[in-house]
């Protein structure tokens, strides 16, 4: 529980954009064009996915993020507070929106174009220290270790948990993630930043400080490793066919924390995430689209068990 909330409290640190989602028959080879059969035009962000995912799962999100003065961004920010999102403490700044194009071909794959703008002017003073204090966990999104590094080192301080989702930072700045690891609770990487921060050794995860460490393969489901305990391995069997896959690693993060918060038991907390991510994959757009029914469908086909020795292919595709 929070501090004083009756509900826990989520604090996600990250990146808020304009996405602008193209569904595609294929996608064109250089100098041809085709026909997007359908268009979307709405928030982004992995932080700001994370906070929508919080909120469907019932916990508090509170969204902290750098972003724009343009109006664009009030429709943006509408949405978001329609949903419950908690966005009061966004800093906004003269500067262009962070802006992704994502193309979207069938199956649900993706490829995405991305414009920071003003996610680059995030700071780790733009998260007020009364809701560190307040914050049950601080999740952090796609962002720079180095800021990563102070934020961790205060929550951490003030007693709340800390994860960590590095993306594409994992493979550009290795060394500085490991180095701050020691205030990471969780950790979140797919298969290629995990081999990336341990060459390929599995057993190098787990000799530093971290308490869990997530190393999610899409389809081929996720695993859980445990610091000094079990390894955990799960899979969640699709209930419809995939549709758009953006957004769907952040859901992931978002009831996996949210369950483990609740549960205090890693395995449960996989299988959530695992259902989570599945459902997402089902519909348009980055950020999840809440049924409560088809969640629990979803649960009733993900499967998680206990492995004893974690082992070296636990990284490979």
């Amino acid at each position: 529980m929070s501090k004083t909330s009756s509900k826990p409290i989520h604090v996600a640190v990250g990146n808020l954009n304009i996405d602008i989602t193209m569904y595609v028959p294929r996608l064109p080879m250089p100098d041809e064009s085709v026909f997007a059969e359908e268009i979307m035009i709405g928030p982004g962000g992995s932080a700001s996915n994370y906070s929508v995912a919080v909120t469907y799962y019932g916990h508090i999100a509170y969204l902290i993020a750098s972003t724009s003065l343009n109006q664009l961004i009030d429709s943006i920010l509408e949405k978001l507070n329609s949903i419950g999102v908690y966005t009061r403490f966004i800093k906004r700044v003269e500067e262009k929106p962070g802006i992704v194009n994502v193309i979207v071909i069938p199956g649900g794959e993706k490829i995405m174009v991305k414009y920071r703008g003003a996610n680059e002017l995030l700071s780790p003073n733009d998260v007020p220290r009364q809701l560190l204090e307040e914050a049950t966990i601080v999740h952090m999104a796609s962002i720079p270790p180095t800021i990563a590094s102070e934020i961790a080192m205060r929550a951490t301080g003030l007693g709340s948990l800390v994860s960590y989702d590095p993306g594409a930072y994992a493979l550009y700045d290795k060394e500085k993630i490991v180095s701050i690891l020691d205030n990471i609770n969780i950790l979140f990487l797919n298969r290629s930043e995990a081999r990336s921060i341990t060459g390929g050794k599995v057993e190098n995860l787990l000799k530093y400080g971290t308490d869990l460490i997530v190393i999610k393969k899409g389809p081929g489901g996720a695993y859980v490793l445990q610091h000094g305990g079990t390894v955990y391995h799960g899979v969640s069997k699709p209930i419809r066919p995939p549709i758009d896959s953006t957004g769907a690693g952040d859901a992931f993060d978002a009831f996996f924390n949210a369950a483990y918060i609740d549960y205090k038991d890693p395995g449960k907390a996989l299988s959530y995430a695992l259902a989570a991510g599945a459902l997402k994959v089902m519909c348009r757009g980055s950020i999840l689209c809440w049924d409560k029914q088809l969640f629990s469908k979803q649960l009733n086909e993900t499967i998680v068990e206990e492995i004893k020795e974690p082992e070296n292919w636990i990284l490979e595709d």
